[in-house]
């Protein structure tokens, strides 16, 4: 929760800075106006200007765009582990259930380890008990050391018992995937780049702009409009963590599921 706090925080504090850029930009552009010579505000300068902010505005589009597209991969990809992983612990409870009493234990530690990694992928969700890395891993080993120590009296159980070490193999992949792909981290230099090319933006629009309410309104508006959806993005980009967190929901249901006797 507290690494969560401090994403939000840091994602709150790049956001008010880009918002802070963009309208500094539009206020130091309407003031410079006014003290410029007035050829530097010809149509022909203005020109000029224009064509270079066309530009720049069009490569922060671009790279808005591409850290959208990334975020967004980023967060679908992890929603859908969490759900194969939620299938597949109903799948291997489905199949320990079937083998009958002697897997009552092996299911005992299905449940133990379900309960563990919702929490510790959604804190409170589950449990009040806090987890560590490490806790979970080794539930996942006693259930894997439960189903290898299942007998095999006949085809039947055999074939039970494969399936679902085949689920459990699968799980152990899911959980270093979601390792792996935490999310989209944009590195600071970009971050300052892009803030950079906002402030340039609003720079140039106040430079022409006349001086009046409806425009500082407008300017305002707008770089508020950029500043939510350059902080949704990074959010986005985050899909374990923060208030734009991937939904718990199908594990929640599987604990539901696997609970039962």
């Amino acid at each position: 929760m507290l690494q969560s706090a401090m994403m939000d925080s840091s994602y709150l504090y790049v956001s008010a800075c880009a918002f802070a850029a963009m309208v500094g930009g539009s206020l130091i552009g309407l003031f410079s106006a006014r003290a410029l010579p007035s050829h530097h505000l010809s149509r022909e300068s203005a020109d000029v200007v224009k064509t270079s902010t066309t530009i720049v505005a069009t490569l922060a589009s671009l790279v808005l765009a591409l850290m959208l597209s990334s975020a967004n991969s980023s967060f679908s990809v992890n929603a859908g582990i969490v759900k194969k992983l939620s299938a597949d612990l109903i799948q291997i409870d489905h199949m320990l259930r079937a083998y009958g009493p002697e897997a009552n234990e092996a299911r005992a530690a299905l449940r133990a380890y379900a309960m563990r990694k919702s929490d510790e992928l959604f804190p409170g969700s589950a449990s009040t008990t806090t987890s560590t890395t490490e806790e979970t891993a080794g539930l996942l080993d006693a259930l894997l050391e439960g189903t290898l120590s299942l007998s095999l009296p006949d085809r039947r159980h055999t074939v039970l018992a494969t399936q679902a070490l085949a689920l459990i193999n699968s799980i152990y992949a899911e959980r270093w995937l979601l390792w792996e792909n935490p999310g989209t981290t944009v590195p600071p230099p970009f971050i300052f780049l892009l803030v950079f090319w906002l402030f340039l933006i609003f720079l140039s629009f106040g430079l022409f702009a006349p001086w009046n309410l409806s425009v500082l309104t407008s300017f305002v508006l707008s770089a508020l409009a950029v500043t939510g959806a350059l902080f949704l993005i990074l959010g986005l980009g985050d899909p374990m963590e923060g208030w734009l967190q991937v939904s718990g929901e199908p594990l929640r249901r599987a604990l539901i599921e696997i609970g039962r006797p």
